[in-house]
């Protein structure tokens, strides 16, 4: 679980310029306004319900919408620039070093309020995402934040989709970056009437952004018989008719199953999630773009799987159909996959990378079926699920599978993924603040609709599971706002980790406890029992939850032009100069929220190995006694409301309340009237309310002053403490020394300093051996031996140390009797060698005669493994066969230098 080892720095709170860059400029009376929406994603008062994610990042720089327009800087700038501002002793120098503004404006033309930012994986575009519009900027490179500072930047900017995505269609509720896109540059957009389309973005063509290169309605889709039927989505002005579903299907979040990286699942970077607003489930695989991008072991386990269920299929006659017509499209999907040769494209971020980029194939076609809705089972769950945001971890790499008759994973430079689970993990967030996780066994793969309607007619698989293994709360049902939209968050180390944002703070979720025992018995063969084993599992999963950030309402209550602060997604990162650092911000930008959160463990080592799963109960049960010492406590800093800097509209009032006609006279000598008396009355009412706010304010810090001097008191009680236990400690072992020491060596804190310099020396010790042993590895720069390569070794050890044995004793081996001894042991290895060498040489020519037998027979089987397959088997064991021969020969050689040597 990581601990908080501070709130908001100094760097990000008033009057830093790192402040200035979340909080709005204007006056809240000229906040621009909601934008209308027209269908799904309002409420009854027409305001937006939908997900606030207004913070993006591109490495340490962010992007802020404040005042709907997007401000850009850098986190790390704010903070070295801070603290080399505290460091100056002139109060001139200060001042002199606050004039300039901190951040850059982004001049795109946005006619609605902005809800959403989203950067690409590239960092070459920024989505800007309002209720029904999406702008596409391209972004400047960070060398550009120095230049011209303090004027805007007006980067190109496109409309995405000008007749797709407009005020009168469905409202968007997701953006997504494809994981498997050509550089970064494929969108998808999800809207709430079930239509996704994907857009392949091209900087130097315009059309890309005009109109998408996949577009598909999931309504349509889910009454689809053949890829003949229509299942594009519904056009502007174009008749909405009737369907059956269209209550049914409102689409309220989306999420890809994967993030694209080597150790997950083959399918999962190419499935879509989306759920409704009843908590139904739909999953599309796979969903590519036109040109894609895969993973390094991506293609290789779909043709490990693939070869393993043909062998399968062939021998079980008793497979279902539709089990067979879906692994038959697999096999044409990846045979074509195969035959293709991939171009090779450079990054635009490395030239010297290349990456290798595939067609989409054409067979069996481009339209995947829609799998769904799923069965959610297990535990107590209500009927209606108000859900707001989904979150999909996908199953780890089967590396067994994937290297199933290849050589060791350490030889290929694969590593299997030893905490993660083989299975898919959903969660689930409700308006409520409610995370439901759920668990998939049966997983999602590849699957098509036919070219043409069958005849007859396939039967529709039955549903899939979806086992609930906990609900959790992170909200009262009290406490919740009005337009509450609760979201996830990744977690930068782990993806079984992750953070939900409510309106009433931030919560962290690690799933780390569970996923290893869940796994071992996934991988259990002994099914005896496990449905029980399975549900203890559910009753005792443990997820560890903890709230990161608190957004404190209760001050609030009594002041009338302030409302409480609702905090947007959150960002979590991980940098050199800022730590592993948390970050939100406020709907009404008046401040920001931060944390600084302590690593998952040591983070000495600059590894990725290094970041393992958070220290669990498991590791620190509760009945262990508490620590010797008390650990820091972190505390949030004292946020002033805003009243005590906003101006007084006592100077505006006559302007907006009195008539034209009577402006002049009020500027003038004060005369007993009735004019001036509604004026007076104006000005009392107004300044009593401020007053009142005022006054709830200074009470307020009156009462955080009360409190720190508690707080201070309880400080110095704990430090007395802390120096009787030192105290203590230090008497204990001079009363140990003085009944006498034999060794004379250092007593009472001598002692103790000579503990403490002697675990310094060894760790200093322990640090060079570590960075000679790593000089030595680099400078083999080879792998790790494999298992037969170390089988290999044993035996020229066995046989080094037999010839020693013979060669032993001087005055036998002087002894021609002895010689001979000597020689018929190493003949008779020797012809041990030459017959087993002669064996394999036989098996080989019957397994390549059964081979070709085999081949013959496959060409007329309509199952036949991919020549490309076959052709890479053949060659691994015409490679083998030539490994066994050299070995023959060396050791062959070795035996006649032996037995040349003996005879001597």
């Amino acid at each position: 679980m990581p601990r908080v080892l501070s709130y908001t720095p100094s760097w990000l709170s008033r009057p830093s310029p790192g402040f200035d860059l979340f909080v709005s400029t204007k006056d809240s009376s000229s906040t621009p306004r909601t934008s209308r929406t027209h269908t799904n994603g309002t409420n009854k008062n027409n305001e937006y319900l939908g997900p606030w994610r207004t913070i993006a990042r591109r490495g340490t720089e962010v992007f802020v919408v404040v005042d709907n327009q997007i401000r850009w800087s850098d986190l790390s700038m704010f903070k070295d620039d801070w603290e080399s501002l505290r460091k100056q002793e002139s109060k001139q120098a200060q001042e002199n070093s606050q004039i300039g503004q901190s951040y850059r404006i982004l001049e795109v033309s946005v006619s609605e309020r902005i809800r959403q930012l989203s950067v690409s994986p590239n960092g070459q575009f920024l989505a800007i995402v309002t209720s029904h519009t999406v702008r596409v900027a391209i972004l400047p490179f960070s060398s550009a934040f120095e230049e011209n500072k303090g004027k805007p930047i007006k980067p190109k900017a496109h409309t995405l989709g000008p007749t797709t995505h407009v005020l009168s269609q469905s409202p968007l509720v997701s953006l997504l970056w494809h994981p498997c896109g050509v550089d970064g540059s494929c969108l998808v957009t999800v809207t709430a009437e079930a239509a996704v389309r994907l857009w392949e973005l091209d900087r130097m063509n315009r059309w890309s952004f005009d109109e998408p290169s996949f577009a598909l309605d999931l309504r349509k889709l889910q009454d689809a018989e053949s890829q003949e039927d229509n299942i594009a989505p519904r056009r502007v002005n174009e008749s909405r008719g009737f369907s059956a579903d269209a209550g049914d299907m409102q689409i309220v979040s989306a999420c890809f199953g994967g993030t694209g990286s080597p150790d997950e699942s083959a399918w999962s970077a190419m499935t879509l999630w989306t759920v409704t607003n009843e908590g139904d489930v739909y999953a599309l695989c796979p969903l590519l773009p036109s040109k894609w991008q895969p993973t390094a072991t991506q293609l290789p386990s779909l043709s490990a799987a693939a070869v393993t269920r043909t062998a399968v299929q062939v021998s079980d006659d008793a497979m279902l159909e539709e089990a067979d017509q879906s692994q038959k499209d697999q096999y044409e999907w990846l045979s074509e996959i195969d035959a293709q040769v991939p171009i090779l494209v450079a990054r635009e971020d490395h030239a010297a990378i290349n990456d290798a980029v595939y067609n989409r194939p054409k067979t069996p076609g481009p339209v995947p079926r829609l799998q769904g809705p799923f069965q959610l089972t297990g535990g107590s769950l209500v009927d209606f699920l108000d859900v707001s945001d989904i979150y999909v971890i996908p199953p780890k790499m089967d590396t067994e599978e994937l290297m199933l008759g290849e050589d060791d994973a350490s030889e290929q430079g694969l590593q299997e993924e030893t905490d993660g689970v083989s299975a898919t993990v959903i969660c689930f967030l409700t308006t409520d603040g409610r995370v439901y996780l759920f668990l998939d066994l049966e997983g999602v793969e590849g699957s098509w609709l036919p070219a043409k309607v069958p005849k007859p007619p396939l039967t529709m698989p039955e549903a899939q599971e979806l086992i609930l293994l906990e609900a959790l709360e992170t909200l009262d049902p009290a406490d919740a706002a009005d337009d509450e939209w609760p979201t996830f968050s990744q977690d930068p180390f782990s993806r079984y980790s992750f953070f939900t944002t409510h309106s009433q703070g931030i919560h962290f979720f690690s799933l780390s406890p569970w996923v290893s025992r869940l796994e071992e018995e996934l991988q259990n063969s002994n099914t005896a029992g496990t449905d029980f084993r399975l549900k203890i599992l559910r009753e005792t999963v443990g997820t560890l939850r903890e709230r990161i950030l608190h957004l404190d309402h209760d001050r609030f209550s009594g002041m009338q032009d302030e409302t409480p602060p609702s905090a947007t997604a959150c960002i979590a990162l991980h940098d050199s100069d800022l730590g592993y650092f948390l970050l939100t911000a406020t709907k009404n930008n008046t401040h920001p929220h931060a944390a600084s959160l302590d690593l998952p463990k040591s983070a000495l080592v600059k590894s990725e190995a290094a970041f393992d799963d958070y220290d669990t109960p498991y590791a620190y049960p509760e009945s262990s006694s508490s620590p010797l010492f008390t650990t820091h406590i972190a505390r949030s800093a004292y946020e002033p409301p805003s009243v005590f800097w906003n101006g007084s509209s006592l100077l505006s009032l006559t302007d907006k309340t009195a008539p034209a006609h009577r402006r002049r006279t009020l500027q003038q000598e004060v005369r007993l009237s009735p004019a001036t008396l509604e004026v007076m009355t104006n000005a009392h009412r107004l300044v009593s309310g401020e007053t009142q706010v005022v006054r709830t304010a200074a009470a307020d810090l009156f009462n955080r002053c009360e409190r720190m001097l508690q707080e201070l008191e309880e400080q110095i009680t704990r430090v007395k403490e802390t120096l009787s236990l030192a105290e203590d400690l230090e008497q204990g072992d001079e009363d140990e020394n003085d009944d006498g020491d034999e060794d004379g060596g250092p007593k009472g804190k001598g002692r103790l300093e000579d503990r403490v310099s002697k675990a310094k020396d060894r760790q200093t010790k322990l640090s060079e051996r570590m960075k000679n042993l790593r000089r030595k590895v680099g400078k083999l720069g080879g792998r790790e031996l494999s298992e037969r390569e170390k089988e290999y070794i044993k035996e020229l050890e066995q046989l080094e140390r037999a010839v020693e044995k013979s060669e032993g004793d001087e005055d036998q081996a002087k002894s021609p009797r002895r010689k001979k001894g000597s020689a018929e042991l190493y003949w008779r290895r020797y012809d041990e060698v030459r017959e087993m060498s002669q064996e394999l040489v036989e098996r080989a020519g019957k397994v390549g005669a059964q081979r070709g037998d085999e081949q013959k027979k496959a060409e007329k089987d309509e199952w036949s493994i991919p020549n490309e397959v076959r052709r890479r088997k053949v060659e691994q064991v015409e490679g083998m066969l030539e490994r066994e021969s050299a070995l023959v020969d060396a050791v062959q050689a070795r035996l006649e230098r032996l037995l040349v040597g003996g005879m001597i």
